[in-house]
């Protein structure tokens, strides 16, 4: 887990100045099984080393280590790339994330994007640090950068650091202030977040207006709104949770995987408050053998210090 964790944090990779080969690697859903191949047996996570060329909401463009040519695939399908070589400004930032020292990470964001890395990791960076603001107790800086990435797409790999608040922790004054300030916020990823954290209030009954919002609304993203409907569990009662349990399951099985990692930590939190010890631990023990575990896992600790 320790090593997970570590693959996680260090998220992104910087070509060498010099025009060398960077070889990153990369974790990648299993691809859809062809009609001869069928569903019986499971299929691995893809694992490869590359250079990556580009990856936006859409397309992930990478050219295979001993290859020439570009492969694309879906940008759904990328779990998670852990680069050959990282800038000191990011090393930095991480560190200290990683340290809980998220203040600090956190101003070192400006310099850090000055170098002007690709977009996707600037979104990536950008994310670490909505983060650290919400964990280091400036909730209204993480909202205002989760605001200002939702300007364009996401990949679901930028997505999967959204600073949501899958479990029932309580949330501070501070955090709740800032997140009512927000609530009706032009940015449905912004609203996400700030669903995620009333429901940790007495206003519950406006986080649960802001998510039903989101998932009817036609304007909402494909992403956003399916992350909403699961957020919307956190208040089923827990005597409704074992007859729930098989759907829920099914509806986080059709998330891209990079996306799973939340929801399925709140479905865990929903079956140990019901009664259901065995289930949630078979959950818990699926989760710590997938990579994206490490992240959040992470997250989690972080905000229990």
């Amino acid at each position: 887990m320790r090593l997970l964790a570590l693959m996680f944090l260090i998220g992104c990779f910087v070509v060498p100045s010099d025009g060398s080969w960077a070889a990153d690697r990369i974790w990648l859903e299993p691809a859809q099984p062809t009609v001869g191949q069928g569903n019986w047996y499971p299929r691995n996570i893809e694992v490869l080393s590359g250079r990556v060329i580009a990856l936006d909401a859409e397309q992930f463009r990478v050219i295979p280590e001993g290859q020439n040519a570009e492969t694309v695939t879906s940008a759904a399908r990328v779990l998670w790339v852990e680069p050959e070589q990282i800038s000191d400004l990011e090393k930095s930032m991480i560190d200290l994330f990683k340290e809980g020292k998220y203040s600090q990470s956190l101003s070192g964001l400006p310099d850090a994007l000055k170098s002007r890395p690709p977009v996707w990791r600037q979104q990536w960076l950008t994310m670490l640090s909505a983060n650290s603001a919400w964990l280091g107790g400036r909730p209204s800086v993480a909202l205002e950068l989760v605001g200002q990435l939702d300007r364009r797409p996401l990949p679901a790999m930028v997505l999967a650091w959204l600073p949501v608040a899958w479990e029932n922790d309580r949330q501070s004054p501070v955090v709740i202030r800032a997140a009512k300030e927000r609530a009706q916020d032009s940015s449905a990823a912004v609203r996400l977040v700030v669903a995620s954290w009333l429901l940790s209030s007495t206003d519950r009954n406006e986080g649960l207006q802001i998510i039903n919002e989101l998932v009817k609304d036609s304007r909402t993203s494909k992403a956003i709104s399916q992350l909403a409907r699961v957020l919307a569990w956190r208040v089923t009662p827990p005597p409704q949770v074992a007859a729930l349990r098989q759907t829920w399951e099914k509806q986080i099985a059709a998330l891209p995987m990079a996306n799973q990692t939340g929801p399925n930590r709140l479905l865990m939190n929903k079956l140990r408050a019901s009664g259901q010890a065995e289930e949630a631990k078979r959950l818990q023990l699926s989760l710590e053998l997938t990579p994206v575990y490490g992240l959040k896992n992470v997250l989690s600790n972080s905000r229990n210090q």
